[in-house]
């Protein structure tokens, strides 16, 4: 541990958080709820005993009404479901940000957490979708599912503010970040040997997870890699709004699950100031542009290695990278465009 004290420092910090220098959401809202309502719309919410006031109420955490509709951010509880049907609402959006119907063995999930998606889709969703008029989703794919509701396309909101590139400049370390979830644990295991191999060519750089004890073994052994255990949202907002990284990875096999993904990566790696490297399939392949706003590559891991030491080797190209994803994030992350989505469905315009 002493390798690290200052991400040490900081992962600490944010862990005991009790509140935020960000105004609006709970620290008990979901990630997908915030990036994909709260924080657009956080002036027009208020809880249950706001709602005179505030013309949005949250009914809990994964269901808020407004009016005669009801927004659901992906999960429905037996006790939200019965909410729903006691309130009548007339239009009841379901914003849905995995592919729930390309589940199976090949989807390069981890297996418990492939059964708990399968649990839910065939238990409490089946009957959601029976009360859903309208599905909001990041991907097409994703909307194809739904031929029989109205489909809406809505990419994420970036919420975090974009990091400084000072550090680009000044730090003779070179910091790598894989931001994902242990959803992700199958892409990064397939690249695990080669960025070992990248960590032992470049001991000044440095890899961060969020895996804790799920890490690839051949990662958990490398003196210069660290992996922090999983943080709630609100915590995880505060650890990003306090670190910067110099490169960010986003590896994905080429599976229809990791196909129909939202681009709120981009703006992850935006936030912490770093170069995104990408798996050249979508949802980043067509929107990232290759060696502007980051870097597309193959999955073949020998191609992840020999970039990343390119990328320690020259900070100037990795600064550009950082650059240009900023750009980019703030282009299809415009939090405006967000909320006037949500105020033309709710009817505030």
């Amino acid at each position: 541990m002493a390798l690290f004290p200052e991400i040490i420092r900081r992962a600490v910090k944010a862990r005991l958080a009790k509140t935020l220098p960000f105004s609006g959401t709970s620290q008990k809202t979901l990630p997908s709820a915030s990036i994909y309502f709260a924080e657009p719309l956080a002036d027009l919410i208020g809880t249950q005993r706001q709602h005179a006031e505030r013309p949005i109420r949250k009914i809990s955490r994964n269901v808020y009404g407004c009016g005669n509709c009801a927004v659901v951010i992906r999960y429905a509880s037996p006790r939200d479901l019965r909410t729903l049907v006691a309130e009548a609402f007339e239009k009841i959006y379901l914003l849905i940000d995995d592919d729930m119907f390309s589940l199976g063995e090949d989807d390069g999930l981890p297996a418990d957490y492939r059964r708990r998606l399968l649990g839910y889709r065939e238990g409490p969703f089946r009957r959601l979708l029976d009360l859903v008029t309208h599905v909001v989703a990041p991907s097409e794919r994703i909307l194809e599912s739904y031929r029989r509701k109205r489909a809406l396309q809505l990419d994420p909101a970036q919420c975090h503010q974009a990091g400084a590139l000072a550090h680009h400049d000044r730090s003779r370390r070179f910091d790598v970040v894989f931001a994902a979830t242990r959803s992700h644990l199958q892409d990064l295991n397939h690249m695990a040997v080669a960025l070992a191999e990248f960590l032992k060519a470049r001991p000044e750089a440095r890899l961060t997870t969020f895996l804790n004890g799920h890490a690839p073994r051949s990662l958990k052994s490398m003196a210069n890699a660290i992996h922090l255990p999983v943080m709630e949202w609100s915590r995880y907002r505060v650890f990003v709004a306090e670190n910067r990284f110099h490169a960010a990875i986003a590896p994905a096999l080429d599976t229809a699950f990791n196909r129909a993904r939202s681009i709120s990566r981009l703006h992850d790696h935006a936030a912490f100031g770093a170069a995104g490297v990408y798996s050249c399939q979508p949802p980043f392949a067509g929107i990232v542009s290759d060696g502007q706003s980051g870097l597309l590559l193959s999955n073949n891991p020998g191609e992840w290695r020999d970039a990343l030491i390119r990328l320690a080797e020259s900070r100037e190209q990795t600064h550009g990278l950082a650059a240009g994803g900023q750009i980019l994030s703030q282009t299809l992350g415009d939090m405006r465009r967000v909320r006037n989505f949500w105020l033309r469905e709710l009817n505030f315009a």
